[in-house]
């Protein structure tokens, strides 16, 4: 997979003051931290020098805080130990969330959208529905009659057919 960048796991940030840069995960230990020489460098005061640790296994992704000041989370959740992430886990270190996408198992795209069933807890917008032309009513002896847009200077409605010179 290391000939293939493209397919290596990747970590983006979608929080915080580096929103938008992206990290790919090679298959050596990450760490993460604000210090210079971290290997994945976050700029967020909030993070320990040595903040937490990816690393590719034989299953996935692995995750671990090396007992940093404010923690790591994953999906709303402190870790205590050694975590496998999914992909689209969210990953907050300090004030920074990171999304992680895998592209071999991606039902996500890096920036979180999914591509899995549709959600049931979802209404889908329904279309308002069209208005319907006015009709004037009819004068005895003649049907009603559409008016043309250009006369009335809105949308077509009927006037009595004795008007409009019709028989």
């Amino acid at each position: 997979m290391e000939e293939h960048p493209e397919l290596m796991p990747l970590l983006t940030v979608s929080g915080g003051p580096m929103r938008g840069q992206s990290f790919r995960l090679g298959s050596t230990r990450q760490v993460i931290g604000r210090a210079p020489t971290a290997d994945i460098v976050v700029h967020d005061a909030h993070l320990s020098r040595r903040h937490a640790e990816v690393w590719l296994t034989g299953e996935g992704v692995s995750l671990a805080d090396l007992d940093s000041t404010n923690g790591t989370w994953r999906n709303d959740r402190r870790i205590t130990g050694v975590e496998q992430l999914a992909d689209g886990d969210v990953i907050r270190l300090g004030r920074t969330e990171l999304r992680f996408f895998d592209p071999g198992v991606a039902r996500t795209d890096p920036v979180g959208l999914s591509f899995g069933p549709p959600r049931r807890d979802h209404r889908p917008t329904l279309p308002l529905p069209l208005a319907t032309p006015a009709i004037a009513p009819s004068a005895p002896g003649g049907p009603a009659m559409p008016m043309p847009a250009a006369i009335s200077g809105g949308p077509a409605v009927s006037m009595p057919a004795a008007i409009s010179g019709g028989h």
